[in-house]
């Protein structure tokens, strides 16, 4: 049988429709929109280790208003982000996009570099919708990447390259065990290894110190990160130095300075199983020539390529003298004591009684080279910058830099040009006649207006 559904009269169907209106709009007001704007998984692309694409494909009924990318990236020391706005067309469904340069003049970002990131979409509406939080490690997207952890180490390589893969991760393992009980300290956080097949392969990826060192000097391996190095020879010694300055740092730096070059890279060469041909023959070479580098003088590191052989050698030798004459407990101490906040004199002075220069003119005697004369340091009433090469992970806001202005150079046509010492005491001559003459009328014409009155009154009387 047939079930008969009665007819509603078109007035009768009217009030049902007005009124299931009405309670949609009481029931759902607030959300209306809030499965208006959809969008698919977020997705990232690096062609290139210059450059990194955020995109996000977005279905918005009333069409986007706006689509800002909010970033950071993890770093121990710190996390540093920023925002900025993505492009997109107008319609209901577009890509978001938005590119952002890792590696120019006011930033570097370096492969390996985790990033966590989501969207903030707004549409014409005035609706709003955020997408999940998204992490991912950054890698240069001309290579296949693979990844292995093992004991605090995470390696990357490409390509058939499995075993300097390895040879990093047990490496790098072997570093931090060593160098920690050297220094007494524990790194708190997994260490990243990116391992290429060669310099030229990674070369697109690193921070250029200059034309001309790039062009000399063979790097073969650099920490870029406090959790980050880079390997382009899959050396153990290699391995086992960057990763020796992952541990100097922790153990070492502190709220005020960084430690200086030569305890850094001395002890990076210490933790070598050798200090190498080169820097040993640049250390003899400065030795029997007497033109050894002060230590004040190596504070930073060496940017003439003549000169990174004896520096590096000459900081081993440094730092082998102390750990030899004085004791690896002592040598814990140092870095313990710098910090905590002491600079490096000042940290020196309380565990073995002598600032760098000391430090230096005992060294000279050990190697039968005649004390300097050396003057103090200033006393320093700021904290120094920290070195360039051994910054934090800047990244400025897109909307940030775009607000930087040029200053005009000094031969512009907007320069205000400085007249002559001459010049300047004429028109201060100028300036005080023409004051006196103002003032002699004035008391001129107070004196007139003084006696007119004092007439006015006698007339008066």
């Amino acid at each position: 049988m047939r079930s008969r559904i009665a007819p509603i009269s078109a007035f009768a169907f009217a009030l049902l429709a007005a009124a299931t209106s009405l309670a949609l709009a009481a029931t759902t007001a607030t959300t209306a929109h809030a499965g208006g704007i959809e969008t698919d998984e977020p997705r990232e692309e690096s062609a290139e280790p210059t450059s990194l694409t955020f995109m996000l494909r977005v279905r918005a009924e009333a069409g986007l208003q706006s689509a800002r990318l909010v970033y950071k990236v993890l770093n121990p020391d710190g996390d540093v982000g920023g925002s900025a706005e993505g492009a997109f067309t107008s319609g209901a469904e577009t890509d978001v996009v938005f590119t952002l340069k890792t590696i120019d003049f006011q930033r570097y970002i370096p492969v390996g570099s985790t990033f966590v990131y989501h969207w903030e979409l707004v549409d014409r509406d005035g609706d709003e919708f955020s997408t999940p939080e998204r992490e991912f490690t950054f890698m240069d997207g001309r290579y296949t990447w693979r990844s292995m952890a093992e004991g605090g180490v995470r390696a990357f390589w490409y390509g058939n390259n499995d075993n300097g893969a390895m040879t990093a991760l047990r490496a790098a393992r072997e570093a931090l065990e060593t160098v920690g009980a050297l220094l007494d300290t524990t790194v708190p956080y997994e260490v990243k290894v990116v391992v290429w097949r060669s310099e030229e392969d990674g070369e697109a990826a690193r921070q250029s110190r200059g034309v001309v060192f790039d062009q000399f000097i063979n790097t073969q391996g650099q920490r870029v990160a406090p959790d980050l190095i880079f390997v382009f020879a899959a050396a153990s010694d290699v391995i086992r130095h960057e990763t020796a300055h992952v541990v100097t740092h922790v153990a070492g730096d502190g709220p005020f300075s960084s430690i200086p070059s030569w305890l850094d890279e001395g002890t990076a060469v210490y933790a070598q199983s050798s200090p190498g041909q080169g820097y040993l023959q640049g250390l003899q070479d400065a030795v029997a020539t007497d033109t050894t580098f002060s230590l004040r003088s190596m504070g930073a590191p060496a940017n003439r390529p003549k000169d990174v052989n004896q520096f590096y050698g000459q900081a081993y030798s440094a730092v082998d003298f102390l750990i030899e004459e004085f004791g690896v407990e002592k040598f814990a101490e140092l870095y313990r004591v710098h910090h905590e906040g002491q600079r490096i004199d000042g940290a020196l002075q309380a565990v073995y009684g002598f600032d760098q220069n000391g430090l230096y003119n005992a060294w000279r005697e050990a190697n039968n080279l005649r004390p300097e004369l050396l003057t103090a340091p200033p006393t320093a009433t700021t904290a120094p910058a920290a070195e360039a090469t051994r910054g934090p992970i800047a990244l400025p806001s897109p909307d940030t830099a775009a607000t930087t202005r040029p200053v005009a150079p000094a031969d512009s046509a907007t320069a205000t040009p400085q007249p002559a010492a001459g010049a300047a005491e004429a028109a201060a001559s100028d300036s005080s006649t023409a004051a006196g003459l103002i003032v002699g009328l004035i008391a001129v014409l107070l004196a007139l207006g003084l006696g007119a009155g004092a007439f006015v009154m006698l007339r008066r009387n």
